[in-house]
């Protein structure tokens, strides 16, 4: 069987062969045939051939590396790749959780490819057109049930406005809203209407961190989604917690959640308010607030006014901050670098005459691994302040 090749334009030998996952159109040598599905193609360049990767004709991302090596990777070298990222996961296990991400694309060598587990069901989501077409969801979903304890496989449309769910192995979903553990902490997430595949995985350990340090406090959680946040600080002993965002359905999950951790109603209170008129309201003093919006930036022309509302957003929220009191932000924007986010935070405390201590900067939890030649996957930022 013929094999689609590709020829690089451009010296990028090193660069793939360090790690480097992405080959964009640009330089890329146009096939010489008419593609249109993505599939395996051998890359090469002037030296000769170099490796082998996903073929993308629908979008700039031309090229996904999946391999270097000699011979084109087969069912067996992938579904090792899959073992391998499963092996990676083990001690989530042991912490009382059954959410968390097994394959993050290029991440774990798999590009394209996004596996979250929620209990027993396997959610499959695929990084565009290209990635659909070439990973094989059904042969997937047969290796998710023999090798975990899943008993549903499903795809979740990555780029559906509808955010539809497909049934691909294994039984069938009762509903769309699951239970899981994460270190204990209970969540009820619905697969078919929440955020990404379902819930922000990505957060675990800065959630943990945030019940460490959270007895005693007033604790504001901004941009608030179903309460992550915010259960957590209340499972840490806060002594008042306010979950706030501007969607309904959120504050109600958020309701729902602290409820299904058995933490007191009283100590909770859901605002269904706009972040932005919230902060420009009467000031009210907190310890701690949260600040946690969705990805402002979708792209590199969005980033200079995304860095503009950050920097707004995150100012107000310093000036609720008490004396001494504490701040948390963090953005999800891949186009966002950390570089950035401190000239956010820097900006953003100037604005609002404050001076700050960092006491912790973090980002993705272990289970969303990114190559070291591919930092713009080391898209999650967390920084925790003290302000005085």
């Amino acid at each position: 069987m013929a094999r689609l090749k590709v020829k690089l334009s451009r010296n990028l030998r090193r660069a793939i062969l360090q790690g480097q996952p992405w080959v964009y159109k640009e330089a890329c040598v146009p096939p010489a045939e008419a593609v249109d599905m993505a599939q395996l193609a051998q890359v090469s360049d002037n030296k000769g051939e170099l490796a082998w990767a996903i073929y993308d004709p629908h979008a700039p991302l031309s090229l996904r590396i999946l391999s270097t090596e000699k011979f084109p990777p087969h069912k067996d070298f992938l579904e090792a790749r899959f073992a391998q990222a499963l092996r990676l996961r083990q001690h989530l296990k042991a912490a009382n959780t059954n959410a968390y991400r097994l394959f993050n694309g290029e991440g774990d060598l798999l590009p394209g490819l996004v596996c979250d587990v929620y209990g027993s069901t396997a959610v499959l989501q695929f990084d565009g057109r290209g990635p659909k077409e070439f990973w094989d969801r059904e042969s997937i979903g047969q290796w998710l049930l023999k090798n975990l304890d899943c008993t549903s496989v499903i795809e979740k449309n990555r780029r559906n406005a509808d955010r539809t769910i497909e049934h691909v192995a294994g039984e069938m979903l009762p509903g769309n809203e699951v239970v899981v553990q994460e270190n204990g902490v209970k969540f009820k997430v619905n697969l078919e209407k929440g955020q990404k595949t379902g819930f922000f995985l990505d957060q675990r350990e800065n959630r943990q961190y945030v019940r460490n340090i959270s007895a005693g406090k007033s604790v504001l959680n901004l941009f608030s989604y179903t309460g992550g946040f915010s259960i957590y600080a209340g499972l840490g002993q806060a002594r008042r917690v306010a979950s706030l965002d501007i969607s309904q359905g959120a504050i109600d999950s958020a309701i729902e959640n602290w409820a299904l951790n058995e933490l007191p109603p009283a100590k909770h209170e859901g605002l269904c308010l706009d972040v932005f008129e919230y902060l420009r309201g009467e000031p009210e003093p907190w310890d701690h607030i949260l600040v946690d919006p969705p990805s402002m930036s979708h792209s590199e022309q969005q980033k200079s006014l995304a860095i503009t509302k950050y920097i707004e957003i995150f100012a107000a929220a310093a000036r609720r901050v008490k004396e001494g009191g504490e701040l948390s932000l963090s953005s999800c924007s891949s186009h966002v670098s950390f570089e950035d986010f401190f000239h956010i935070i820097d900006e953003s405390l100037s604005q609002s005459r404050r001076r700050g201590q960092i006491v912790r900067i973090s980002g993705q939890g272990p289970d969303h691994p990114f190559p070291h030649a591919c930092r713009e996957m080391r898209y999650l930022k967390f920084v925790h302040l003290i302000l005085n």
